[in-house]
């Protein structure tokens, strides 16, 4: 099994959003953009999806430990919005 992150962000308004996911953008015909990750467990990608929150929540001047609690408990669930970008974890089988 590997797990992969996918970002996205429906417009170019949120490509900044996206790009704080740190895995690039992929611009799509329909104008959103997407980004995408793989990884060898569900542990690692939840790990990646934490610092990430982290980062984005200690560069934020708002950011707050309430927020950041948040950001963590949406993560157990396999999602996690930064700002109008959001990501989702998905278990794909090996071929």
């Amino acid at each position: 099994m590997t797990y992969t992150i996918i970002a996205t962000a429906p417009t170019v308004y949120q490509l900044s959003s996206l790009k704080a996911f740190g895995m690039g953008a992929n611009k799509h015909g329909n104008g959103s953009f997407s980004a995408s990750q793989e990884f060898d467990s569900e542990d690692e990608a939840k790990q990646y999806l934490r610092k990430r929150a982290e980062m984005y929540n200690s560069n934020d001047p708002y950011g707050t430990e309430e927020r950041l609690a948040d950001m963590y408990r949406d993560i157990e669930y396999g999602v996690l919005t930064l700002d109008a970008a959001t990501a989702h974890i998905e278990e794909k089988e090996n071929e």
